[in-house]
């Protein structure tokens, strides 16, 4: 339910969207028109229009504001979640010798062997990451998120680390 600020601050948002909307068939207002029209600052009416453009209702076009034809609606933000899983205890080792194995090639001055190595570690590592990106992140079913995780375990555990060495030794 609107409180009597949210009301106010929805009727000011709407005279501003009026002006807008009867200006736009002769192409358009400028903000500073509108602010003498409503007798508010300029700075005021950026923020209004803002508002109306996030939202989908207005947009400028060369500093010239008009309304957006179609359904209007508020666009959703996309967020991402990050889950990083940990190192599963069998894989400490492996991972030690990876990352021996990059700093000695390093040292030998095989710079080439050492990236190609890094690119595993990377490679390993991802299979470690999950990413969820989407608009409705917020919503998601939590038994989803622990099949992911699952499948992340499972394909990680699949990576041999001491394979991929073995093809790198000088």
């Amino acid at each position: 339910m609107l409180d009597k600020k949210d009301h106010e601050n929805m009727l000011k948002l709407d005279s501003c969207y009026k002006l807008v909307q009867q200006s736009s068939a002769k192409g358009g207002i400028r903000a500073v028109d509108i602010a003498e029209k409503l007798n508010i600052s300029k700075s005021t009416v950026h923020d209004r229009l803002n508002s109306l453009q996030f939202a989908g209702k207005v947009y400028s076009d060369q500093g010239l504001w008009k309304a957006t034809t179609g359904e209007q609606t508020i666009k959703p933000l996309e967020k991402e979640i990050v889950i990083e899983l940990p190192l599963p205890e069998k894989k400490f080792p492996d991972i030690a010798r990876l990352a021996v194995f990059i700093d000695y090639m390093k040292d030998m001055g095989a710079t080439g062997v050492a990236k190609m190595a890094e690119t595993i570690m990377e490679k390993y590592n991802e299979t470690r990451t999950i990413k969820i990106k989407g608009k409705n992140v917020d919503d998601l079913d939590l038994e989803k998120i622990a099949v992911m995780i699952q499948q992340a375990n499972e394909k990680s555990s699949k990576v041999n680390v001491k394979r991929l060495l073995k093809k790198f030794k000088p």
